[in-house]
């Protein structure tokens, strides 16, 4: 029978309807049923102003003419949501992709068009529970050591997470039925792993979890296969982080029969085209002659990024993947000459591409070998004569945002001062002017690179006085 639970007719309160059969309630509870429903549809709601009007493509341009975010609203954000056990409650569970979470993870993100749902793109929590304990232990690990600042800490609740993933993917992974060891989803939790380990700066685990992932590509009957899915995204970016600050192969994009996408046509320069022929002529010229494609093809995106803040039109995200995979790889296949300028732009270009394209805002993930090298070329640039010192000057800042922690630094902020007095720099606009004569996204770069510019001035004030 159809009823009422507390049936008292006052409309503060709330009514639950019960029903144990398949009838049709009485009559009074069809019409209290109907008054509720005509309640909610009879609620006036204010017309959208103007702004609210606008296409979203635009008012998102609008509203984010920097992306710097502060990672306490990372720790806020993200501290109560992970659980500390493993139970019934998963089901009430939401791991939301928040905006300050991807502004973090893509910085670029606001610049372009992003269509895809924000619940399924990163994350497979909501199909997959060796992703969701993956997962778990990744967002701990990020908040012990860039939030709590807890780097040699055990976080156990964290390790049973990952164990736990780690014993879910085993079983998959010993499964006879081939389609769910290399699915989508199991590649999916094994670059999860080796996102982790890269951030963690565990080199051999990072490689050695991205070989397998080569392998799955392989019997999957290679990246072709996963053109347009954001796995193949991922899968790049995160063997280009590896491979650029480990000095490594790539395991992508590597082999003779697997050549490089080419680069973007709209991206390519015209011999009328005066975008990228105004500024660094000279440079451009005696450049290797792939270098230099690749040099004008980054700039020429860099433009693009930056006009289409300017005019609040958003860029399609095919052009983002096809510009860092173009730019990127080919860049780890050349080789030049130690201790030459045509190395250090080399380098510069592959600091300045991982800035942009898979730098997680301005954190430095533990590695050695791409910043030792990246000082040494910049270094050698002394024993070459003609090096303009505006590009040393870009080089250095490029290193300062991308590679350096600048406070531990004191070689670099030495040679900072050093280029900005001979650069005749006197301030922060004259900097910029430099910067933006090279490659320069102001999205990206207009705060941080400002604030290093003031650190120096400080810095020289401190000095100035102590003498």
């Amino acid at each position: 029978m159809a009823g009422l639970d507390g049936s008292s007719g006052k409309s503060s309160e709330m009514l639950f309807i019960s029903s144990s059969d398949i009838k049709k309630a009485d009559p009074a509870t069809r019409k209290l049923i109907r008054s509720h429903v005509m309640r909610g549809r009879k609620v006036k709601t204010s017309a959208p102003n103007k702004a609210q009007r606008m296409p979203i493509r635009r008012t998102t341009a609008a509203r984010s003419p920097a992306v710097q975010v502060q990672l306490q609203e990372l720790f806020d954000k993200y501290t109560q949501l992970v659980p500390g056990r493993v139970g019934s409650n998963f089901s009430c569970i939401d791991f939301p992709i928040s905006p300050v979470a991807s502004k973090v993870i893509f910085p670029l993100m606001a610049a372009i068009s992003f269509p895809r749902d924000n619940q399924g793109w990163l994350y497979l929590i909501d199909v997959d529970t060796a992703a969701l304990h993956i997962t778990i232990f990744a967002i701990e690990s990020f908040i012990d050591k860039i939030l709590r600042h807890q780097v040699n800490s055990v976080n156990l609740p964290a390790r049973l997470h990952f164990q736990e993933g780690l014993r879910l993917l085993r079983g998959r992974l010993l499964s006879e039925d081939d389609d769910t060891r290399i699915s989508d989803s199991t590649m999916g939790v094994v670059l999860k792993l080796a996102g982790a380990a890269h951030f963690d700066g565990d080199f051999a685990t990072s490689k050695h979890h991205m070989n397998g992932l080569r392998r799955m590509v392989d019997l999957r009957g290679g990246l072709d296969v996963f053109q347009g899915k954001y796995l193949l995204e991922e899968m790049l970016r995160c063997d280009l982080g590896i491979a650029i600050l480990n000095g490594s192969d790539p395991v992508f994009y590597y082999r003779p029969t697997e050549p490089v996408i080419n680069y973007p046509e709209r991206l390519l320069v015209a011999s009328h085209d005066k975008i990228c022929f105004n500024d660094g002529i000279e440079l451009i010229q005696i450049m290797d002659h792939d270098l230099a494609i690749a040099w004008q093809v980054l700039r020429r995106f860099c433009f693009m990024v930056n006009v289409g803040t300017q005019t609040q039109r958003l860029m399609a995200p095919e052009l983002v993947y096809e510009t860092m995979t173009a730019v990127t790889y080919r860049l780890l296949h050349m080789h030049f000459a130690d201790d030459s300028i045509a190395e250090a732009i080399r380098n510069g270009l592959l600091a300045f591409s991982y800035h942009i394209f898979l730098q997680w805002q301005d954190i430095k993930l533990p590695y050695d070998y791409f910043p030792t090298t990246y000082k040494d070329c910049i270094l050698g640039l002394e024993n070459i004569d003609g090096v303009s010192s505006q590009l040393v000057l870009w080089l250095l800042m490029t290193g300062a945002n991308a590679v350096f922690n600048v406070s531990d630094e004191a070689w670099l902020r030495k040679y900072l001062r050093e280029y900005i007095h001979r650069c005749q720099v006197k301030n922060w606009n004259g900097m910029r002017d430099v910067l933006k004569s090279f490659m320069w996204i102001e999205l990206l770069d207009e705060q941080p690179e400002k604030q290093i510019y003031e650190l120096l001035q400080l810095d020289h004030g401190k000095t100035e006085s102590g003498n």
